[in-house]
């Protein structure tokens, strides 16, 4: 078997989606069966540079500029891609970077897989424009040319690829061929991502991600700022982006603390009590599995494609919740044992979330597509 995998971005770079398409891509090739993996840029160390193309020399900078201009650049991206995409038996992209890489593909007899690491696009519109409308962001979460173009790929691949059943289902709701749809949760590093002992007794609540209303944290804001607990804070790690600008100045306050970055994000998740991710949309948040393997507690949503199970290794709330992120984190800040208990079982159900359990079912995926 040969794969070709398309990803628009710098493979093995900063960001999510650059460490995330790597492992993807070292899982693959650990198996024998990546021909070549297409990007803006190389910058990692786990793939054979003789199986990397590059797009264009100077494509790091086209791949930063991705997240202002979304559709422009993966367009533009996607077209130089479709050039250096060969014979293969298996064509894997992501959403938004492969409709003409995919034709390509397709052209020369490979089966398809489109990657989407968040919930149906439609759905995504529809929950992050909720959000936009409440808060006054002024703007359409995202371009329509974008729209058509994530819901033209979906028509015409063979199957589309999610990582959680939050993901499945805003596919189905939308009437989406069950058929086409594989699910495979993502993989976490527990070797890196470990438990260590907590270094004081303050009753920490910690957030990790971007600094957007997509990601929930206003309503986090709000209910720790309600509880007004004694020797407790909220710690919050990302950056933060325009639309949150407001939100996150109302709450500047001694006991809630924001940083861009931490040299060691293992330490930073040791350093919590509890974690809490009340987003409003995600594929399955990295964040969570990287808690959960430290063995912290998390308080999190169904929308964030969640491995936590409810009471046993934290709680699954529903999104813009107050209340509910009000009433859980006192149920651990009044019950230290029960932070325990749930981190315990959070690192033990999370440590069979191996990527190499990943990369089995990636490629029992892609060896039934071409049975």
């Amino acid at each position: 078997m040969k794969v070709v995998y398309s990803v628009g971005v710098r493979l093995g770079g900063a960001g999510a989606l650059g460490s995330l398409s790597n492992r993807t891509a070292f899982e693959i090739q650990k198996r024998g069966k990546l021909k070549k993996v297409i990007c803006w840029s190389n910058e990692s160390n786990d793939i054979e540079a003789s199986r990397v193309s590059a797009v264009f020399p100077f494509g790091k900078f086209f791949s930063r500029a991705s997240s202002r201009f979304p559709y422009i650049i993966d367009n533009l991206y996607d077209r130089l891609a479709s050039f250096q995409v060969s014979e293969c038996d298996i064509f894997h992209g992501w959403n938004n970077h492969a409709l003409f890489s995919m034709r390509r593909a397709k052209g020369l007899g490979a089966r398809t897989f489109i990657e989407r690491a968040s919930s149906h696009i439609l759905r995504y519109n529809e929950l992050v424009g909720e959000e936009y409308k409440k808060f006054g962001v002024p703007s359409e979460p995202l371009n329509r040319r974008l729209i058509r173009r994530c819901l033209q790929e979906y028509s015409e691949c063979n199957y589309v690829l999610v990582p959680s059943e939050f993901a499945l289902n805003s596919f189905l709701e939308r009437g989406f061929d069950k058929e086409k749809l594989v699910e495979i949760p993502f993989g976490i590093d527990t070797e890196r991502f470990r438990p260590s002992v907590k270094k004081d007794d303050v009753f920490r609540v910690l957030f990790v991600g971007q600094v957007i209303l997509r990601k929930g944290l206003q309503y986090l804001l709000e209910a720790f700022s309600e509880l007004s607990l004694k020797n407790a804070e909220l710690m919050v790690k990302g950056r933060v982006q325009s639309e949150m600008s407001g939100i996150v100045e109302k709450y500047k306050m001694p006991n809630i603390k924001f940083i861009r970055w931490a040299d060691d994000l293992t330490a930073l998740y040791n350093s919590a009590s509890i974690f809490v991710f009340p987003s409003v949309e995600e594929g399955s948040a990295l964040v969570n599995y990287e808690a959960m393997a430290c063995g912290v507690p998390v308080i999190t949503t169904y929308n964030s494609g969640s491995l936590v199970r409810d009471g046993k290794d934290g709680f699954v709330i529903p999104i813009r919740d107050v209340e509910a992120i009000k009433e859980k984190i006192l149920y651990f800040y009044d019950n230290p044992s029960e932070v325990k208990r749930m981190g315990k079982n959070a690192r033990k159900h999370i440590s069979g979330y191996t990527w190499d359990r990943y990369g089995n079912g990636l490629c029992k995926a892609y060896e039934r597509a071409l049975e």
